[in-house]
Order: C-alpha cells, then sequence, then structure tokens
C-alpha cells in the first residue's frame, strides 16, 4: 500500500526534460488508481509539457483540488478541465468560474476526504486549503503556499494524524524550530527560506522541483 506524488510544475525542476515555471502542480495517486492533482501551475501548455514528459496522462485524473485562487496555482486549469472534464473538483471560496462546474464543490473549513488516503485540511481563513496524505506513521501535508501559516496548516493536518512531513510552498514562514519534528522537510515553489531550512536540517530537509517523485506508505485500511 503506498501513495506516489509526483510534482508536475514547480520553479525548479530536477529533470532536464521538464520546463521551470512560477507555479506549482503536484500529482498524487492511490493504490486504487485513484489520481488527485493538488493545483495546476500557471501556464497549462507547461503542465501539458511536463506531465507528458513524466508519462502522466492528465485524463487519468479523478480529482482536483486547488489550494487557492492565486495565477500561479490555477493558470493550468482550462487545460485541466479539457483533459479530465469528468473529474471531480474540490475549491475554495473566491472569484474563480470552477464552482459552476457540473462536479464542483466549494470546501468549507472543516477537514474532508477528498479520496482514500487523501484528506483537505479544509479551508484556514476563508482563503486557502492543503493536502493531508494518510501514511503508516502519520500524516504528510503538501502546501500550495501556505498563507494562512505553516503552523496553522500542520495543526489543521494534525486534526487526521500526527504529522510526520511536508512539502509544498512555505512562502515567509520562518520559525523554522516548528519543523524539528517532522522525518521528511521538502521546501519548494514560494519558499523564501529555502537554504536557511536545508542548512538547519541537513538530514531531514531535501531539495525538490519539477519531476521530484516520492512514494509514501499508505496507511493500512481500517
Amino acid at each position: 500500500m503506498a501513495l506516489d506524488l509526483t510534482i508536475l510544475y514547480d520553479n525548479e525542476t530536477i529533470d532536464a526534460e521538464l520546463a521551470p515555471d512560477w507555479g506549482l502542480s503536484i500529482l498524487v495517486v492511490n493504490d486504487k488508481e485513484e489520481t488527485v492533482l493538488f493545483d495546476t501551475g500557471a501556464n497549462g501548455a507547461i503542465l501539458e509539457q511536463n506531465a507528458i514528459a513524466l508519462g502522466v496522462n492528465l485524463g487519468e485524473v479523478t480529482h482536483v483540488v486547488l489550494s487557492h485562487w492565486h495565477w500561479d496555482h490555477t493558470g493550468g486549469l482550462d487545460t485541466v478541465l479539457r483533459y479530465a472534464p469528468n473529474a471531480t473538483y474540490h475549491v475554495p471560496p473566491g472569484v474563480g468560474g470552477i464552482p459552476s462546474h457540473k462536479n464542483a464543490t466549494i470546501v468549507g473549513p472543516q477537514p474532508i476526504e477528498i479520496v482514500e488516503g487523501v484528506y483537505s485540511t479544509g479551508v484556514l481563513q476563508n482563503t486557502e486549503q492543503g493536502l493531508v496524505l494518510m501514511t503508516g506513521s502519520g500524516s504528510f501535508l503538501v502546501t500550495g503556499c501556505a498563507h494562512p501559516g505553516i503552523e496553522p496548516m500542520l495543526e489543521a493536518a494534525s486534526q487526521l494524524a500526527q504529522p510526520i512531513g511536508l512539502l509544498g510552498g512555505f512562502h515567509g514562514f520562518s520559525h523554522l524550530e516548528h519543523l524539528s519534528d517532522l522525518s521528511g522537510i521538502y521546501p519548494c515553489h514560494c519558499t523564501q527560506r529555502t537554504a536557511d531550512i536545508l542548512r538547519r536540517y541537513p538530514e531531514t530537509a531535501f531539495r525538490c522541483g519539477a519531476g521530484f517523485k516520492l512514494e509514501l506508505p499508505a496507511a493500512s485500511a481500517g
């Protein structure tokens, strides 16, 4: 049992065949081949190009989760809608056009299950949600930009299970001591203190970018 995570879109890339660009998009697949796309990057053509290079068929996406409505997380939305018109879209409140889609739901403040092993934190401060991946040893938090703050988002994840890892945009997060209990720290996209995090946690913090893959052991059913 495992959850497979792949970064499709990021400011940096670890694969020369992929295009870096400001924005974020992350694919998560569970053992039932339910496929969750978290954010869509800033540019649909780049998202499509990177997906093809990684052997990812966007037409197999079953669920789309938008962290928040900023352009660098929703710019590829039209491309995803074209590939996956029948996917279920889980979005925060805001000015985006997707709520009128037949399979769109606006997420509230409480955690909800997206697919087996994958949850939304619920929308914090009425603006942004993260993903919580349930592993055999705790929860793994995935953030878009973490505008509400890393600490509140980790707290939201802890409602489901104690966080053991964190990946995504950390924005201006500076209280690095709050990461000391995590076994995996993966700053990307809009993180302003990546160098400080890598220096402070050389054993548990890692560089990532488009093309980065991570396999997480899923929590046992029941």
